[in-house]
């Protein structure tokens, strides 16, 4: 009986993440069949500004779709997958962006900042990982 509750609770964790995954993606597809429909609207901000709109909706998105297959979903692995696509923002940010000469691309090094730290991160959860089964080995 107890197992049975653990695959409902599982199941009911990737329903809470799939269903908006699911949702966001509608809506995406009917944003984009919308606005290439009509090219004559446009949004009241500056392009830097869409495209970081544009960016922060595909990585909650994408969150919310890996989260919905996770079988374990632990803070630090959640905090790992953050820093990875925030990493991955701030690059394609770094590419679409052109600054004019004499500005620098702050985008870039942000970008290879938290793919460290998330690298930290993903190492020190590693290391606990082996440290626990190496510590349940000497039992």
């Amino acid at each position: 009986m107890c197992l049975r509750n653990e695959k409902n609770l599982t199941f009911d964790m990737k329903k809470r993440f799939f269903i908006p995954f699911c949702v966001l993606t509608v809506a995406a597809i009917g944003f984009i069949i919308y606005a290439t429909g009509h090219p004559e609207l446009s949004f009241p901000w500056s392009v830097q500004i869409i495209h970081l709109l544009y960016g922060l909706y595909v990585d909650a998105v994408i969150l919310l779709f890996v989260l919905s297959f996770w079988k374990k979903v632990t803070w630090l692995n959640l905090l790992t997958l953050l820093l990875e696509l925030g990493a991955v923002f701030f690059l394609v940010q770094s590419i679409l962006t052109v600054f004019p000469e004499g500005e620098s691309n702050w985008y870039l090094p942000l970008a290879l900042g938290l793919n460290t730290i998330a690298l930290f991160l993903n190492t020190a959860r590693l290391k606990k990982a082996e440290g626990s089964t190496d510590h349940e080995d000497n039992k």
